[in-house]
């Protein structure tokens, strides 16, 4: 970490590097089974934005700093790269925010949970990062009436065999990070169906208090023992993710400068001008983390405001 700021510096690059411990939560897990990671965080000042990088990503990365320095103690000229070829950079990524919980044990009795919620930042020592305010409600097929007379129950497990529709809104979300709010989203699944993703609309713009209007309709054909446990002891996780915003790019100075550090051991560079070519080391792995890009593999649906069924 001390070697690329230092690298950074010797190369005018406006770019800092510092380390965040970071809490990941699965999708349906619970706060219990939440893990803790190192991530380095990189404060991009000449883009104005920030992003996350893990270990093995920096590792890869510090190689090619490494290799641009030492092409400027060679020329004297600080190196002029295009964005491919740049360690330091990184397009923008949706980050996540945190994490709000809402208890499922309520469906299991047909009844309606609504909670402001508290956001729970994946950095433990920040806490909370706002409210987001979210419910679901049991109700009949159209996704509007009560439910069926069927359904009512007064133990869980009354409910195996059956079929029911029960609705989950997002309505909004509260007081989130000034400077991780733009183009927010949030994203949602359940253990009984790990392939599916369901997320909102992004509110576009910086918002620090952006409005969702998410409605979904969800229904269970046939609700098993396996959901009645699920339901029992589980929650919805409600992912919120935003665009980091810094205070505006200052760009890159590439006016000539004095070496006055001591090279630092990594392969030389032949061409003095030429971009530099990672090394089969440097080449980077995808690793699975938090962050999420504007792409996404998974099965997304996505709803504003829509009254659909989605059978499970």
């Amino acid at each position: 970490m001390h070697e690329a700021n230092l690298i950074a510096k010797e190369l005018k690059r406006n770019v800092n590097f510092s380390t965040k411990m970071t809490r990941i939560v699965s999708d349906y897990g619970s706060l219990q089974d939440a893990r803790t990671d190192c991530l380095i965080r990189v404060d991009n000042k000449e883009e104005g934005y920030y992003y996350m990088w893990d270990a093995d990503k920096f590792q890869n990365r510090i190689i090619m700093m490494r290799d641009l320095l030492n092409q400027f103690f060679d020329t004297g000229d600080l190196p002029e790269v295009d964005q491919d070829h740049d360690p330091f950079w990184d397009p923008a990524e949706a980050l996540h925010i945190g994490t709000s919980h809402l208890q499922l044990k309520n469906l299991g009795y047909m009844l309606p949970n609504e909670l402001d919620s508290k956001i729970l930042s994946s950095e433990g020592a920040q806490g909370q990062n706002g409210i987001l305010r979210v419910q679901y409600t049991p109700c009949a097929e159209n996704g509007i009436d009560e439910p069926e007379d069927d359904v009512q129950c007064d133990e869980p497990h009354e409910l195996v065999g059956k079929e029911c529709w029960f609705r989950v809104e997002i309505d909004q979300a509260m007081n989130l990070p000034a400077e991780l709010c733009q183009d927010t989203y949030v994203t949602y699944s359940f253990k009984h169906e790990p392939n599916v993703q369901y997320r909102t609309d992004s509110v576009p713009g910086i918002n620090q208090n952006p409005k969702y209007s998410y409605s979904k309709v969800h229904h269970i054909p046939t609700v098993t023992d396996y959901i009645i446990d699920y339901i029992d002891s589980g929650s919805i996780n409600f992912k919120v993710y935003g665009y980091p915003k810094l205070k505006a790019g200052s760009g890159i100075d590439r006016s000539k400068a004095q070496t006055t550090a001591k090279v630092v051991k990594g392969s030389d560079a032949k061409s003095p001008r030429a971009p530099p070519k990672p090394s089969p080391k440097a080449k980077e792995t995808t690793t699975k983390t938090e962050t999420v890009t504007r792409e996404t593999t998974n099965t997304v649906e996505t709803s504003k405001g829509s009254s659909c069924c989605t059978i499970f």
